[in-house]
């Protein structure tokens, strides 16, 4: 029987990251995690606790409080270091698997993050990653209202550096010693549109999370949400999106 993430992550997290990550578990908990695996980008480790049925060897990220709540979550990492993806504190060839879900596109130097991600897996090994897309901005809601100012503006604050096209990907990760196995685009424009809603149906929440501590959707608000998100949840992978999955081999 196969898990249905969107019902999960309605229960635990604020609503758009619910639907976007339930998707997002779908794609990444298909892929073979070989280890040693490395995460790149743990956050608060509910990602990982989600999509994969096997602990993490190794978890990395930068934000201490995030790293604190991971280390909270019983069985998803074996360990957890506050570091820079530009500067991996890993030996050459260390893993046989790495992956990153929506992280490397928040760092400005790309080539670098890149480069040690090569550098780290061994000859054949698998790195796999979602990223926001080249349409990510003009797929928004708002943009369809404000224009291409909202776009900028969600981009800006959501601190995306790097918003590009599948082919620039390939390229550059080919530079890198990076070669794509399989590229798909994810999150259909009416998938993003809803996202983009979804925030402010959220705002509850944050509400909740200032007080609480917790992103914790009442019951009957998950029921609501799920009516709405369940088809952009089951949709047929679209020809375009605004987000996009890769998953490369690393070249001998």
């Amino acid at each position: 029987m196969s898990v249905d993430y969107l019902a999960e992550h309605l229960l635990a997290v604020p609503p758009h990251r619910a639907l976007l990550r339930a998707v997002e578990c779908k794609l990444m908990g298909q892929v073979p995690l070989t280890p040693p695996v490395l995460d790149i980008g743990a956050g608060d480790g509910h990602f990982a606790s989600a999509a994969y049925d096997r602990p993490i060897d190794a978890g990395i990220d930068l934000r201490l409080r995030d790293l604190r709540e991971a280390r909270a979550r019983p069985g998803v990492y074996r360990a957890l270091l506050a570091a820079s993806a530009t500067a991996l504190p890993f030996r050459d060839a260390a893993f046989n698997t790495v992956v990153s879900n929506c992280a490397i596109e928040h760092i400005p130097s790309l080539c670098d993050v890149l480069r040690e991600i090569a550098r780290v897996l061994r000859p054949g090994g698998t790195f796999a990653t979602t990223l926001p897309s080249e349409r990510f901005a003009e797929f928004l809601a708002g943009s369809r209202l404000l224009g291409p100012v909202y776009g900028r503006f969600f981009n800006r604050i959501s601190r995306h550096y790097h918003v590009h096209p599948p082919e620039w990907w390939r390229e550059t990760l080919q530079l890198a010693g990076l070669r794509v196995v399989e590229q798909r685009y994810y999150f259909s424009p009416a998938a993003h549109r809803t996202f983009d809603l979804s925030h402010y149906a959220g705002v509850p929440n944050l509400i909740a999370r200032l007080l609480t501590g917790s992103w914790a959707l009442r019951p009957f608000q998950a029921r609501l949400l799920e009516r709405w998100f369940r088809p952009y949840y089951e949709e047929p992978w679209p020809e375009t999106g605004a987000y996009q999955f890769v998953r490369c081999e690393r070249m001998a």
